[in-house]
């Protein structure tokens, strides 16, 4: 993921998660953009209308959260950097994680189990 602008790398990751998440993912946000003095962004989105997700990238690493109104919890991923990484597994740890916290009768109801 070899990318010069805080912006392209930003597009490739809502990219791969759009393409995992399909009709799951919306409301996406980008802020907190930089590129001087490092790269550096946040994406903000709401995940199977259940979660809202906060994906942070700096200098190459990254990872994301559950935002819980002032507090995050943390989602456990075995991907957590750029270098040679494929978002598209990233994303897919990402949604295991999201859819051990959601009942089942929501997924259910809204055709996504």
């Amino acid at each position: 993921m070899q990318r010069n602008k805080s912006n392209e790398i930003a597009r490739d990751i809502i990219r791969t998660a759009k393409e995992t998440f399909n009709e799951k993912i919306n409301n996406i946000t980008l802020f907190n953009l930089t590129d001087e003095p490092y790269k550096m962004f946040s994406i903000k989105c709401t995940i199977y209308n259940y979660f809202v997700l906060v994906f942070n990238y700096d200098r190459g690493h990254f990872g994301c959260s559950i935002s819980s109104g002032n507090d995050a919890i943390s989602l456990d991923s075995s991907k957590e950097w750029d270098n040679n990484c494929g978002l598209d597994e990233f994303w897919s740890d990402i949604d295991m994680q999201l859819r051990l916290r959601i009942p089942d009768k929501f997924l259910e109801a809204n055709g996504w189990k």
